[in-house]
């Protein structure tokens, strides 16, 4: 049941504003009506939480986790497998949800099941709580009979990106662990530590060596203007992410985030991955060639690669060209990827074929993953202890010079 807030005219004709509970729009109408009072309008209550307000998941609230998307559609495959209806289904998993905001859909979404609706029109209401993936799947689901064997490929689907991404989120977890201690640790040594060991230099009246004048300055920078970096940080920050938002931002990233050594070579093979893995998942599930290439191309996270597979899209539905030959011209896609797809075009095994690219490029995602963060390690005790030695430099250097003097 979803919470409906209403205004309503009274036989008397005054005003009355309230909520109640009910399936759908039309029936809490119908209710008004049975009271003998007059709807003016009658729209989904938005929860409350902490007397504040959270807006619930629609075309324009928050997103649904991919964690959370792989939940929700094992759990509803697993209802419909035990042959409960849609209606029911939705209402088990509404019960059992503690996310107020998830909540709030899946009561909009079964009113309008119980209103005659198809599922997959009703997800489609929703688009940032479930994706065009989602809905192509179902509705092929829906027309030939498999929807409980479509979600659970769905299901499969987001627990291997879920998997994926907690992995990548792991490995991230150390290096910046160790930028911000490294961070921590400076900083305290310039403002505390420096400057009170300097204090020792200046009765001596002798230059100090360049590596030392170096540190005094950062110190005296650092604890002189500390607010002023603050701030042209602050404001370096907000610069970029505005930046980063517009057309030219976005392509100046996407254009970076291909051409740092080796970290392009990750980042390609997680982008081909996760479009082999959606092509493969919803040629499986029956979903024609062109439609598949339209929502698999919305998981390619990379404006290079969206411009070229524009142009696969435009060749494969106009001009009629197999997809190996199509990914092969836009020059984007490696010869091995285009020659997997080729054999399971002539063979018609494509979505294997895919498939077992997915897992081949999984594979070496992970691998990639493991040895960066390997190699990260070393690399981020090297740059601290360089860091720290030269400041531990720049205090002994001085100290020598004057066990020197007054020897």
């Amino acid at each position: 049941m979803t919470l409906y807030s209403y205004r309503a005219l009274t036989p008397h004709g005054k005003a009355e504003r309230g909520t109640l509970d009910a399936a759908s729009a039309s029936e809490a109408k119908a209710i008004l009506q049975q009271r003998h009072v007059f709807p003016l309008e009658v729209k989904p209550s938005r929860p409350f939480r902490l007397g504040l307000e959270v807006s619930f998941l629609s075309g324009r609230g928050a997103s649904l986790s991919v964690q959370g998307l792989a939940n929700f559609t094992r759990q509803f495959a697993t209802l419909l497998e035990a042959t409960i209806p849609y209606d029911t289904s939705l209402e088990m998993i509404l019960q059992q949800s503690s996310d107020l905001n998830f909540k709030s859909v899946l009561a909009e979404v079964r009113g309008n099941v119980v209103e005659g609706a198809y599922l997959a029109d009703a997800f489609a209401k929703h688009p940032r709580v479930f994706p065009p993936m989602v809905v192509s799947m179902v509705r092929s689901g829906e027309v030939s009979g498999n929807l409980s064997m479509i979600l659970h490929r769905l299901a499969d689907y987001y627990d291997n990106a879920s998997r994926l991404r907690a992995k990548l989120a792991s490995a991230m977890v150390y290096p910046i662990f160790m930028v911000l201690f490294s961070i921590g640790v400076v900083a305290f040594m310039l403002t505390y530590i420096v400057p009170r060991i300097t204090q020792l230099f200046d009765n001596f009246g002798v230059i100090l060596p360049l590596p030392t004048r170096i540190l005094i300055g950062l110190s005296g920078l650092v604890t002189d203007y500390w607010w002023l970096i603050l701030i042209v940080t602050a404001l370096g920050a907000w610069g970029a992410v505005h930046f980063l938002r517009t057309e030219r931002g976005r392509l100046l990233r996407d254009k970076l985030d291909l051409g740092i050594p080796y970290w392009n070579r990750l980042r390609e093979r997680m982008i081909l991955q996760r479009f082999a893995q959606t092509l493969a998942t919803m040629l499986k599930s029956g979903i024609e060639l062109k439609d598949a290439l339209q929502v698999s191309s919305e998981v390619l996270d990379n404006k290079l690669y969206l411009q070229a597979m524009e142009r696969v899209i435009f060749d494969v539905q106009n001009k009629g060209l197999p997809l190996a030959v199509a990914l092969r011209q836009s020059g984007r896609f490696p010869e091995d990827l285009c020659q997997m797809i080729a054999i399971g075009e002539e063979t018609a095994t494509l979505d294997v074929m895919l498939d077992n690219v997915s897992n081949r490029l999984s594979r070496e995602v992970s691998a990639m993953m493991d040895g960066a963060a390997a190699l990260l390690e070393p690399v981020m005790i090297l740059a601290m202890g360089a860091g720290v030695g030269f400041i531990v430099m720049s205090i002994l250097l001085p100290m020598l010079q004057l066990n020197q003097l007054v020897g």
